[in-house]
């Protein structure tokens, strides 16, 4: 029998201490995250007549962001590129919420141009406190890489990246001046690297360290700007037309939980807590089990979307 030196057992104790108490001061605060109030209403201090600008905001978790800062008390800019919705938005917020001014704001995300910086004049002077990137999406769902044409690989980066880091940029001055000021930026547990949406998976990777590097970009220069990741998994929407259950909720439920995610004090979370509970599976099951188990949800996906195209014809 070999015989372990009592000063390497008591070397491997502390370790197990310590290791012990990491897990457990990570659990902690991960559940610190969905128990804790949201700080939001920091960013619409009384009197101040904040607004808040949601990028695509005609659909989706977009327009349920709309209505949940609305219910806030925060007036709204609505972003999208199709004026007769926005406009049809806009009158469905107004009827629910009577006391909230709304404004649209049209802008073509595949084809953005350098007047992307003219939306400072969309703004005004408005108090601006909170900016939500929430525009994107898959546009070719359930493809390879290979699958995709030129126009397809351009239109998913404009749609998930340069739009985002563009409005930021341009906006960024003014959350600043009228701070604290807020961006929330939505991404995705595709973030991990998923087959079958790759380029997808790519853009949410790129939103995560985006967030993370504005954040810590802000902190260094000194700024009153939160920036914060909210981790997105399946909801019901117009593009996802699927039963709401405890691990899918609406659109506007999945906006009302990452708001109260708001002050958590982390970069990049998961906004939804059953949404979190799934994503415990990606840090504890081996990848190639995952990889595995992806695979064959991802190719059931596009089988049943190919069947539902079919019948459409």
């Amino acid at each position: 029998m070999i015989q372990i030196p009592e000063d390497l057992k008591t070397a491997f104790c502390y370790l197990g201490a310590a290791t012990s108490c990491l897990w457990a001061a990570s659990l902690a605060q991960s559940l610190y995250c969905y128990l804790r109030p949201s700080s939001l209403p920091r960013y619409n201090p009384s009197g101040k007549d904040s607004w808040a600008l949601v990028t695509g905001a005609t659909d989706g978790i977009g327009f349920g962001f709309a209505q949940e800062l609305s219910r806030n008390g925060f007036n709204i800019f609505l972003h999208g590129r199709n004026r007769e919705k926005l406009l049809k938005r806009q009158e469905e917020l107004q009827a629910e919420f009577p006391n909230v001014k709304t404004k649209i704001i049209v802008i073509d995300v595949a084809n953005l141009t350098e007047d992307v910086d003219l939306i400072t004049q969309e703004i005004g002077d408005a108090h601006l406190t909170v900016l939500v990137n929430n525009v994107g999406g898959e546009l070719k769902q359930y493809l390879q890489l290979t699958e995709l044409t030129y126009q397809d690989v351009k239109n998913t980066i404009m749609l998930n990246v340069m739009f985002m880091a563009q409005v930021t940029r341009v906006l960024l001055p003014i959350l600043e001046k009228n701070g604290p000021g807020l961006v929330l930026n939505i991404s995705s547990i595709a973030a991990w690297g998923m087959p079958f949406v790759a380029l997808y998976s790519g853009t949410k990777g790129f939103v995560d360290s985006f967030t993370r590097a504005i954040e810590a970009e802000v902190k260094a220069n000194g700024k009153n700007v939160e920036v914060l990741g909210l981790r997105v998994g399946s909801v019901q929407s117009q593009g996802n037309d699927v039963d709401t259950t405890l691990f899918i909720p609406t659109s506007r439920n999945m906006a009302a939980a990452g708001l109260q995610r708001v002050g958590c004090g982390q970069p990049i979370v998961t906004g939804y807590f059953w949404h979190a509970i799934q994503n415990i599976s990606f840090l504890v099951l081996p990848r190639s089990f995952l990889l595995d188990v992806t695979a064959k949800t991802m190719r059931s996906l596009r089988q049943a979307a190919e069947e539902k195209q079919a019948k459409k014809r």
